[in-house]
């Protein structure tokens, strides 16, 4: 035989139970309705990075390709200075008359050139020859 107060006391245990299934049931509710957010969230992250290595990879493509085109530019390009130079020169009197010429050539070294130019003055009839240095 079960007595009033154990049926009252079995009572407020079901009521309980009852208050903490349904407060389960609700909060596992809201575990399923956020997985399935994260669900979501995880698939458009995935598609993100996908999109995102697809734009680094064009990204590195389109770096590789330009830096090949300045090489090609480079190559195509004369020196900013030239290797030789040649000079040719009038040798002028005081009363302005042409008297002689001169010829040179110099080569570049490094940022320099080093040269050699001859001259003939035919007024005098002297040649002279001379090493050059230009800075």
């Amino acid at each position: 035989m079960i007595t009033e107060s154990e049926l009252v006391t079995l009572e407020q245990n079901s009521n309980r139970q009852l208050a903490i299934s349904s407060q389960l049931a609700v909060e596992l509710q809201t575990a399923r309705e956020q997985l399935i957010v994260s669900d979501q969230e995880l698939t458009e992250a995935k598609l993100q990075k996908e999109l995102l290595q697809k734009q680094l990879t064009d990204v590195l493509n389109s770096s590789k390709k330009q830096e090949n085109l300045q090489k090609e530019i480079l190559k195509s390009l004369p020196p900013s200075a030239p290797g030789v130079l040649r000079e040719i020169g009038a040798k002028i009197g005081i009363d302005h008359y042409v008297t002689g010429i001169s010829y040179g050539v110099s080569r570049r070294i490094g940022s320099k050139y080093i040269g050699l130019r001859g001259e003939y003055d035919w007024q005098d009839k002297k040649a002279g020859v001379w090493v050059t240095y230009a800075y």
